[in-house]
């Protein structure tokens, strides 16, 4: 079965995920109806983009996203009880997860980590999801740097034997 991989920053409302986005991509995006593709270290790399969080659009996921189910996606998620059920929908998929926790997020009011008691990020570690833990009160370039060295290293490390044969 063909690996695929979901990208996601989760966050409160305005803590700063589609600054992750713009600043990934050099330039403002939103969600795309098709692929596109990203520039990293000079290698073209197709992604699907949901920007602005499914919760947050009162949209599920699976209207968002295209038929054919993307290799890679890149998607924002609010944080709330409720956002277990579009994690649950790519572990269903089969995707691979690394998710950016903005905590504190930008426009949070305290400038210390919150811990949440809604169970979210001990229930993807419990998948095996890889979960890192940034201030979005910082610049973000520190964190958008760790995105791409992640989606780097994946995305060459399971189509190695597609690119080069």
């Amino acid at each position: 079965m063909k690996r695929k991989l979901l990208i996601g920053v989760l966050g409160n409302y305005r803590s700063g995920k589609s600054t992750t986005w713009h600043t990934l991509f050099n330039r403002e995006v939103r969600t795309g109806k098709h692929i596109r593709h990203i520039i990293i270290y000079n290698d073209k790399i197709p992604v699907f983009l949901i920007n602005g969080a499914a919760l947050e659009r009162r949209v599920e996921l699976k209207y968002i996203l295209p038929d054919k189910t993307p290799d890679i996606v890149l998607c924002s998620f609010l944080y709330h009880k409720n956002v277990k059920n579009n994690f649950n929908y790519f572990l269903d998929k089969g995707y691979d997860m690394y998710i950016q926790w903005l905590n504190p997020g930008y426009s949070d009011k305290n400038d210390k980590v919150l811990f949440y008691n809604v169970g979210i990020i001990n229930y993807l570690m419990s998948f095996g999801v890889t979960v890192s833990v940034k201030n979005g009160k910082i610049n973000c370039n520190t964190r958008v740097k760790e995105i791409k060295n992640y989606l780097y290293a994946w995305y060459f490390g399971n189509h190695k034997k597609q690119l080069f044969l």
